[in-house]
């Protein structure tokens, strides 16, 4: 905390706790359906940086001198450590700019505010998983994808510099909350909005990007055993076997190196799939492929886009979310050589299969 040295008067840095201004959340639409039952949580290292607005509000016990402008612009860095589902500790510095200061209504100077701290955050609700609490799926929390709200609460510490004004620093060691939106993508990649308050005298509304490095394993599911024939089960009358129809074939979709795009000639073998298919209610696997170009993570990542573009073609055909799961399989699952252009070319797919 810090005070301006004038005759017969003092300004000060307010002391005590914020309450942080509450954001609402948004839910999105419906997401593929992914097994991650068997995946663990992946621990993961993330950077973040951003800018915004600062509110400064130091407080004087003087008519005399007052706070002419309480408004700056600031900007922030941070490093962060997701260390489960729910929570991640993070690391901050960050400008809030200056106060600027009047005596007696004409300008005296400004204090400018630096603050570092160490933060606990905890992820509160997500558009795909709910509430953080619940043992929800893992699409979205898990992997930190979707919408999320997330509170913060740490401490930190306060610098304060003046070229003009005299002060006095009173309680530098502060407690800090913040309330914010996070927006995860697949690729690691974030968007954020948050407002902190560093004392009463400091807030910072601010925006900003967030990278998280290494990629979340996509889990293989258990295989499905056949189920034991009991015999009561062998002693019951055999049903007649229904009319045979025509086989319904699954297509192999086709795609350009480092896309995730449909082409119109597979577009046209997905029609033709998702017409026949809504004859029936059998069950649809979409298996994402890569060839071997690209670190293996970046190709994990480039299967589920593939096998996911698949699903949202066939959704907007009609056929039901809860009859498709998809799966990724990156460069693990080759069917040709990847060592020619053409084999690589066949790698490049996504299988549909049918149960």
């Amino acid at each position: 905390m810090i005070g301006l040295i004038r005759p017969a008067s003092t300004l000060r840095c307010a002391k005590g706790l914020l309450a942080c201004t509450a954001l609402v959340v948004a839910s999105t639409g419906t997401v593929p359906a992914q097994d991650n039952s068997s995946a663990d949580f992946t621990k993961r290292l993330y950077i973040n940086g951003g800018i915004g607005v600062t509110k400064l509000e130091p407080e004087s016990p003087t008519a005399a001198l007052t706070v002419g402008d309480d408004s700056d612009s600031g900007g922030h860095l941070a490093v962060g450590y997701d260390f489960s589902r729910m929570f991640a500790v993070e690391g901050y510095i960050a400008d809030l700019g200056s106060a600027g200061i009047d005596f007696l209504g004409a300008s005296a100077g400004s204090v400018d505010y630096q603050v570092f701290g160490l933060s606990l955050l905890g992820y509160l609700v997500n558009s795909r998983s709910g509430l953080s609490l619940m043992d929800s799926d893992t699409d979205g929390l898990f992997r930190r994808e979707g919408l999320s709200l997330y509170g913060r609460v740490g401490i930190g510490h306060m610098e304060n510099d003046s070229e003009n004004v005299d002060y006095m620093r009173d309680y530098a060691t502060h407690v800090a909350f913040g309330l914010g939106l996070e927006y995860g993508f697949s690729n690691g990649f974030a968007l954020r909005t948050e407002l902190m308050s560093m004392d009463t005298d400091a807030q910072y509304l601010n925006v900003g990007v967030l990278k998280r490095f290494g990629q979340v394993p996509v889990a293989v599911p258990p295989p499905v055993l056949p189920k034991e024939t009991t015999s009561a089960e062998l002693a019951k009358p055999v049903a007649p076997e229904p009319p045979a129809v025509a086989p319904v074939v699954p297509p192999l979709v086709y795609f350009e190196f480092d896309q995730s795009d449909i082409n119109a000639e597979d577009a046209a073998k997905l029609d033709a799939f998702a017409e026949a298919m809504l004859e029936n209610d059998l069950e649809i696997m979409i298996d994402g492929h890569t060839d071997w170009i690209a670190p293996e993570q970046y190709n994990m990542s480039l299967s589920i886009r593939r096998a996911e573009a698949v699903y949202n073609y066939l959704t907007s055909k009609g056929l039901a979310t809860e009859r498709m799961t998809t799966m990724g399989y990156g460069e693990t699952r080759p069917i040709s050589s990847n060592d020619t252009a053409n084999g690589r070319a066949l790698n490049r797919r996504v299988e549909l299969r049918i149960r």
